[in-house]
């Protein structure tokens, strides 16, 4: 979560005590005012994130690409329920902040210590808003996208027999149900922890409870495509790993529910890199659709997709009131719903910061946090957190060029594999 300090147990007992005493003199309705709103959202920067990332994915969508009208249909319809979902969002967070505000869920934010914003208290655990929009949209989506007369479109047009495609749509239905009882199982546990500030000890474990609905669904292959240039020296062209790929499993889910944790502290960096992200993760299964010529692999990416543009959407939402100056905190909810983050370890000893100069400082703290403020210097949180995401956007799009690269590289390896065929049969034959 973002960089907090929650209100001490003691000091929660005694304003319950202060409340208890007063609530015969004051009357329900000062109470319920007693805490100013909270900030408007910042709908100009999420405007602008939006025409930034819209504009080549709609691109790639619609002209670069002949993707099938019908699996565009399907996108356009989860995106549609995506950006109903991120209005519902914006504006259910005010309310629920109010709620939290008064049963003492709050935090204080230490990046601004010594200073007027150090002292307001700030709602925490909204990712609860944006996790249950998320799964209602998500569940929603299924009768679009996971029903016979939704599907038959889609059976004609890509010409897959329809006992076939049904098969296959009923396994896609088990492993999506499956997905989502693993995403409201994680964010049940990350609300548990907000609310109990559960040992990190125990949150190691906890992912490894929410995964396992997926894994026991998990009917899809366990074998591995080895690269063709390994092949000669491996002996295989596909290796079959068996138990040992549920394992791999396993532990990615074990470190996605901790990776962007360990990356946090910042007003608005845990819900920024998941936005990051998970624009990245939608272009990139676009130019997969695009590229592909196997219907199954197509619907494969879209399932991908359909997940994701929900998350961003109801995200982007959160972002609009978490962004520096944070009005609301996401909490540990948030970042297990994510399925990114689990732990919060070690946030009040990580940086410093200077009520003087409003700029943090680094300490030797082996976070990447910290090492930009020891490579770049002192910054404001506003500036590192934008230095960071911008970081991110940037391994996004290298990853992007390694993968090309790779592809070119496997053409140019079969080219010349092919050219020393047809030699080789031509010296045969003479």
């Amino acid at each position: 979560m973002a960089a907090r300090r929650r209100a001490s147990s003691r000091a929660t007992a005694t304003v319950t005590a202060t409340d208890t005493d007063k609530s015969k003199s004051e009357t329900p309705t000062k109470q319920e005012h007693a805490d100013p709103p909270i900030a408007p959202p910042k709908s100009g920067l999420i405007f602008k994130l939006c025409l930034f990332f819209a504009i080549p994915y709609f691109y790639l969508l619609f002209y670069h690409y002949k993707i099938e009208s019908e699996l565009q249909r399907s996108i356009l319809i989860n995106a549609g329920l995506s950006l109903a979902g991120f209005f519902i969002t914006q504006k259910m967070i005010p309310v629920a902040s109010r709620y939290v505000l008064r049963r003492n869920l709050f935090g204080y934010d230490i990046n601004k210590k010594g200073t007027p914003q150090g002292t307001i208290k700030v709602p925490e655990s909204l990712g609860i808003v944006v996790g249950a929009v998320f799964l209602v949209l998500a569940i929603l989506f299924q009768y679009f996208n996971f029903t016979a007369d939704s599907n038959i479109a889609i059976v004609e047009k890509l010409g897959i027999a329809k006992n076939d495609f049904l098969g296959t749509v009923a396994e896609w239905l088990v492993e999506y149900n499956a997905a989502l009882a693993s995403i409201c199982f994680m964010l049940l546990l990350g609300f548990v922890d907000d609310v109990l500030d559960v040992p990190w000890r125990v949150k190691l474990i906890l992912p490894s409870f929410a995964a396992l609905p997926l894994l026991m669904a998990y009917a899809g292959h366990t074998s591995i495509i080895i690269p063709k240039p390994l092949v000669p020296y491996v002996g295989l062209e596909i290796l079959d790993l068996g138990w040992i790929y549920k394992l791999y499993m396993f532990l990615l889910a074990v470190f996605c529910t901790n990776s962007i944790n360990i990356h946090a502290g910042l007003n608005g960096l845990e819900v920024g890199q998941t936005v990051v992200i998970a624009s990245a993760i939608l272009l990139h299964n676009i130019m997969q659709i695009g590229a592909s010529l196997d219907p199954e692999y197509k619907q494969a990416h879209a399932f991908s997709i359909y997940l994701v543009q929900p998350l961003l959407a109801t995200s982007l939402a959160l972002f609009s009131y978490n962004w520096y100056p944070s009005s609301v905190f996401v909490g540990d909810t948030y970042t297990y719903f994510a399925g990114m983050t689990m732990a919060v370890v070690g946030i009040l000893g990580h940086f410093r910061f200077n009520p003087q100069t409003g700029l943090l400082t680094g300490t030797n703290d082996g976070t990447l946090v910290n090492f930009f403020l020891r490579l770049f210097g002192k910054m404001s949180e506003g500036s590192l957190c934008a230095a960071l995401l911008v970081f991110q956007a940037i391994a996004c799009c290298l990853c992007f060029v390694l993968r090309l690269m790779r592809g070119a590289v496997l053409k140019d390896y079969m080219f010349a594999a092919k050219i020393s065929e047809l030699i080789a049969k031509s010296i045969a034959r003479s």
